[in-house]
């Protein structure tokens, strides 16, 4: 894990940051496709500052039988794709108060940033094709910071060797979000 106050973005004062410790919370995610329940543990246990989620564990109770899952709706496709509305029912279940919007507008980022509300994006390419081979793509980050200059930090389960923060430049990331529906699951206590 990485240590948030020692270790800032870029070393640098962000236009609109959270407070949260997210950071502390931040876990690689390895070779899984498993960053949807992997943000759920770094929102979830930032937000509480504990260790109340295991995103190894909620990625296979995701896939289990209702029962497991806590919902008829499937939240997951085993091994492949998390669907955000059981990201927002998994934070629901620690506590929190969490929802899924669509079609968000860009300034709902910066005024999340504002509130301390708690961010998880979806950023992608789900109708990319190399040729005729099918290569479509999407991840869930978690949204730290903002900066004119430099664009969005995100706490981002993909980030391996000890980075937290990795930063995206925002035109890269609206494009993106954008080919995602600009969605994103919003968590707060």
């Amino acid at each position: 894990m990485t240590d948030p106050v020692s270790w800032r973005p870029k070393q640098r004062v962000w236009k609109k940051t959270l407070t949260q410790p997210l950071a502390k919370w931040h876990r690689h995610q390895g070779s899984s496709n498993d960053c949807g329940p992997y943000s759920v543990m770094i929102t979830a246990n930032g937000l509480l500052d504990q260790p109340v989620v295991n995103g190894d564990v909620l990625a296979r109770a995701m896939e289990g039988p209702p029962a497991l899952r806590g919902t008829l709706w499937p939240s997951r496709i085993p091994g492949w794709a998390t669907f955000p509305w059981g990201i927002a029912a998994a934070l629901q279940r620690v506590g929190l108060h969490a929802r899924w919007r669509v079609g968000v507008p860009l300034r709902e980022l910066y005024a999340n940033l504002n509130r301390g509300r708690v961010t998880i994006v979806i950023v992608g390419e789900p109708f990319r094709f190399v040729g005729r081979s099918y290569a479509g793509w999407s991840h869930y980050k978690v949204l730290y910071a903002w900066d004119p200059q430099e664009g969005f930090a995100f706490v981002d389960p993909a980030a391996a060797g000890g980075v937290a923060y990795p930063i995206q430049r925002e035109a890269e990331f609206v494009k993106q979000w954008t080919k995602m529906g600009r969605q994103i699951v919003e968590a707060w206590v």
